[in-house]
């Protein structure tokens, strides 16, 4: 469902002092700036998430109302990259230029190309969506969940578990999504279960009943990874064919608003989560909502939200452990490369950012997801525990 901000314009955008409710002012001062890069806005493929903005204003405005970090306030700087690699360079730069002492929460498809530019200045990037390989291999990304790889190679192992033998893959007819069959097969390595030849979507597929013929008549099992649309329509062409498999989705494909209005075809369905769930509590998940309550009234709550809401927070326990006074790209970067068992809620497991991983994942120092089921229109957990993803 596309949502946009009101008074958002495509481009920079930076907020000036009386917007106390968002949490946004002008910098200067002793305040402390931070810069949020993602896709609020994007004509091209029609999957704008200005929810992930929402989550960052929402933590700001908390954090603020509270005195702020160590009685310094947050000042956001804003910039929609539009879905555009060039923009989302030009944002990149802006970060730099202004001296910002971290990016927050960015939902961008370009993290390669942000990333890229964030080094040259030393920011670091705290809880941005991974996606991109760099997401999880740059010195200044620290990526506060598994990602989609990770929720894909957790959705394998989940179907593992339920004992699938065979699991059908479809996912986006896109680079992304054509990774998909590498990370599945990692998800249920050591595992009897396999996983069958990966299955391409255009995301402007007419008809979708031909691909679920192809899916589900290649396994006991499907693992879709799609975004929501086509997770949607995936699912409901698979419950109009009477397809019984057992299905595992990520939670940002199956997200509440879309399991209310597919009913019966959502129910059952296996979910992989890199955050606790909103449906599941817990206080994190407490605090986000009421942060959304009182500042971001309008937005949905789903994954994107409550990453931009982690991203924030994790970057006020994170300064607030290791006591900084100079809050300068350089002096954040060192901090937050000398975590040790940092506990940033209950919403994630704690993060430990000193320990020497193998690439291509040398930066995914969350590496598990929960497991849960729609249970009567609801998400539900399967248990409490984090499931170990990617192999490391």
């Amino acid at each position: 469902m596309k949502r946009y901000f009101s008074g958002i314009m495509a481009g920079l955008i930076l907020f000036t002092a009386g917007c106390s409710k968002s949490g946004e002012q002008k910098n200067g001062g002793d305040g402390i700036k931070l810069m949020f890069i993602g896709q609020i806005t994007d004509t091209a493929n029609t999957t704008p998430r200005p929810e992930a903005l929402a989550g960052v204003r929402a933590a700001i405005a908390s954090i603020n109302a509270s005195g702020g970090i160590r009685g310094k306030r947050l000042n956001l700087i804003i910039c929609d990259d539009r879905g555009d690699a060039n923009q989302a360079t030009k944002c990149a730069r802006k970060a730099v230029r202004e001296n910002v002492a971290a990016t927050v929460g960015n939902n961008s498809n370009f993290g390669s190309a942000i990333l890229a530019v964030l080094e040259r200045g030393n920011v670091a990037s705290i809880g941005h969506l991974p996606i991109t390989q760099s997401d999880f291999s740059s010195p200044v990304a620290f990526p506060l969940q598994a990602g989609s790889a990770g929720m894909i190679a957790g959705a394998a192992r989940l179907l593992a578990s339920q004992d699938a033998k065979q699991v059908g893959l479809a996912a986006v007819d896109s680079p992304a999504g054509s990774l998909n069959e590498k990370f599945a097969n990692a998800g249920v390595k050591g595992t009897e279960t396999k996983v069958g030849e990966l299955t391409l979507v255009p995301l402007d597929a007419p008809d979708y009943a031909g691909y679920v013929k192809k899916v589900t008549s290649s396994g006991d099992a499907v693992l879709l990874g799609m975004n929501s649309d086509q997770a949607g329509r995936f699912l409901q062409a698979m419950y109009e064919a009477g397809a019984k498999q057992p299905v595992a989705v990520t939670v940002g494909a199956l997200p509440p608003d879309l399991i209310a209005r597919l009913g019966p075809a959502a129910e059952g369905r296996f979910i992989t989560a890199p955050l606790r769930p909103i449906e599941a509590g817990g206080k994190s998940n407490d605090q986000y909502l009421a942060d959304l309550a009182a500042h971001q009234p309008n937005t949905n709550r789903n994954v994107f939200s409550q990453g931009g809401w982690l991203a924030v927070q994790a970057f006020a326990a994170a300064m607030t452990t290791k006591q900084v006074e100079d809050f300068s790209p350089q002096n954040v970067l060192a901090a937050m490369n000398s975590l040790e068992g940092l506990v940033v809620g209950d919403m994630i497991p704690s993060l430990t950012t000193t320990k020497k991983l193998d690439p291509p994942y040398n930066r995914l120092f969350i590496n598990k997801v929960m497991f849960a089921r729609v249970v009567n229109g609801k998400i539900e957990l399967l248990n409490n525990d984090w499931h170990p993803t990617l192999a490391q």
